[in-house]
């Protein structure tokens, strides 16, 4: 019976998808605000507001292939706050506040797999993304906690492998399930992105730090292996040709902001003077060999052939033809 009073009903959604967004914010709001509370107090709180709206959604009815945008604000606003209702849950348990690398690797693989089974029970694209989003700190963290590895080498390597992982999953699912398969694409240029800003991030560190007699205050670009650069310009024409191709804005949108920052990577430099040799000439060189095949003169083409007609029907005669 209770179940039944949550199950939302399709002609109020929009109404309780328009209550089920300040709701789930201000799930935020109290992990933030009320550091008085006990740490028991926010996870109830915290943790029941995420299961109301988690179970609302999972409740839902599937009127189509796909969630109508209420049900979807559901999923999301109940997957969310789930998020710090679990590592409330796990400093609960006894981890650091923050949790470290093993706190956190419970935390996302448990996130990754409700946005998973969500995705799959509702058929929730945005449910896809999320899990895989979830599943990239998941992995992150268990290196971290497992090989405590020493530098950002194995953290780049993971995103660049997940990244791979994405693009192959996006190309099985692309003929079955589209939605889902658009969402892998965009995990995969959100995974690197954020590869893309840990390298200019780390090479304005190292310049802040002096590090390689670098000009003071400037990022350089040989800090930055010409391995990744190709990564992230590759990355970067391969998701708008993606776009392109499938007519889908947002991995056209991630493509452009990874491919800034590889402009910012490789275009700024450590001297006065610049120079076109390097990737400016290897951009101008691929650009105006596209443009050359693109424009080159067009032969005549043959006439195309006529449209094929049956031959006319033709009755058979009777005897009485004959006569």
């Amino acid at each position: 019976m209770i179940l039944e009073r949550l199950r939302p009903h399709p002609h109020r959604g929009d109404v309780i998808a328009a209550g089920a967004v300040p709701v789930s914010v201000a799930a935020f709001l109290i992990e933030l605000r009320m550091t008085q509370w006990s740490l028991g107090a926010r996870f109830g709180v915290v943790a029941l507001i995420a299961l109301l709206l988690f179970t609302m959604a999972w409740l839902a009815p599937l009127e189509s292939e796909s969630p109508r945008a209420y049900h979807s604000v559901l999923l999301v606003g109940g997957l969310l706050p789930m998020a710090v209702a679990l590592v409330l849950l796990a400093e609960l348990l006894g981890a650091n506040r923050p949790p470290g690398s093993g706190g956190l690797f419970w935390v996302f693989a448990l996130e990754a797999l409700l946005a998973g089974a969500a995705a799959r029970h509702a058929r929730s694209a945005v449910c896809t993304l999320i899990a895989a989003l979830a599943g990239v700190v998941a992995v992150e963290e268990l290196v971290a906690w497992a090989f405590r590895p020493q530098g950002a080498g194995a953290f780049r390597a993971i995103l660049l492998v997940l990244t791979l992982a994405f693009a192959g999953g996006a190309l099985a699912l692309r003929e079955r399930e589209r939605p889902h398969s658009v969402q892998l694409v965009n995990a995969a240029g959100l995974a690197t992105l954020v590869l893309g800003l840990d390298l200019g991030l780390s090479t304005v560190q190292q310049s802040i730090a002096g590090v390689g007699g670098l000009t003071p205050g400037f990022s350089g670009t040989a800090q930055v292996a010409f391995g990744w650069k190709l990564f992230l310009l590759a990355a970067g024409f391969g998701l708008i040709a993606y776009a392109g191709v499938d007519r889908e804005r947002g991995p056209a949108f991630i493509g452009v902001a990874v491919l800034g920052v590889f402009v910012t990577l490789t275009g700024l430099q450590t001297t006065s003077h610049g120079s076109l040799v390097g990737w400016p000439l290897f951009l101008l060189a691929i650009g105006a060999a596209g443009l050359a095949i693109g424009l080159r003169p067009r032969e005549p083409l043959p006439p195309s052939p006529e449209p094929a007609t049956a031959p006319p029907t033709v009755p058979f005669r009777s005897d009485d033809d004959n006569d």
